[in-house]
């Protein structure tokens, strides 16, 4: 599915991704990529919860400071955490320190190692695939194909070069990726795209700033 251009793409690596996130200034969690409290809040509201559903096994792709790792952990029965640097799985662990529900996860960059197929009820990522090669996304979505349960839901933010008839855009150390080639490679592996999330809060916020969405993503119940 992908193009010369996103198989040549040798930016965004798991690599370099280790490396910037274990050296990363963690000290306000995460927080400074959100645009307000407001904009997070309607965001968790309207997104997040009626998306994710309460109980079961829910899995993170990139964690970070735990912004909405402390949102998932209480309404998870398991809550697995998976990231490429090990420095945001320790500060996640200190800040869920106590919760016995959640199990921390390094990854390659692409892969859910350790996670067994059909076991997980949902998938949430934020602020994440963004970062990485169009590569490693398409690796993340079969994984997440394989992992996901009869009727399982997976909510993954990316960027969308489309939106709006721009380019792709390289503000935010960004990787190439569309709606269009992110439902291909959903769709090879048999997951449906539900939606497709520009906005919230009755359009007051959204995703626009960098031309991105949340793609909302579903394996058959059949």
């Amino acid at each position: 599915m992908l193009g010369p251009a996103h198989r040549a793409w040798r930016d965004n690596s798991p690599g370099e991704n280790r490396e910037r996130w274990n050296r990363w200034d963690w000290s306000r969690f995460g927080e400074e990529w959100s645009a307000s409290e407001e904009w997070k809040q309607a965001l968790v509201d309207e997104v997040l919860l009626p998306t994710i559903p309460a109980g079961g096994t829910v899995l993170e792709i990139g964690p970070g400071g735990g912004r909405w790792s402390v949102v998932l952990a209480p309404r998870s029965e398991r809550l697995i955490l998976v990231d490429v640097a090990q420095r945001p799985l320790e500060l996640v662990r200190e800040r869920l320190a106590g919760a016995e529900n959640v199990e921390y996860v390094v990854t390659d960059g692409s892969a859910l190692t350790g996670v067994r197929d059909a076991s997980v009820d949902a998938v949430w990522s934020f602020d994440v695939f963004v970062h990485v090669a169009p590569r490693d996304q398409a690796g993340y979505v079969a994984e997440i194909a394989r992992v996901l349960r009869p009727g399982g839901v997976a909510a993954i933010h990316h960027a969308d070069g489309r939106n709006r008839g721009i380019a792709p855009s390289r503000r935010g150390w960004r990787a190439p990726m569309t709606v269009e080639l992110f439902t291909s490679l959903a769709r090879e592996h048999d997951l449906a795209v539900e939606r497709v999330v520009r906005a919230w809060g009755e359009g007051r916020h959204g995703l626009d700033a960098y031309g991105d969405v949340v793609s909302v993503l579903r394996r058959p119940a059949g």
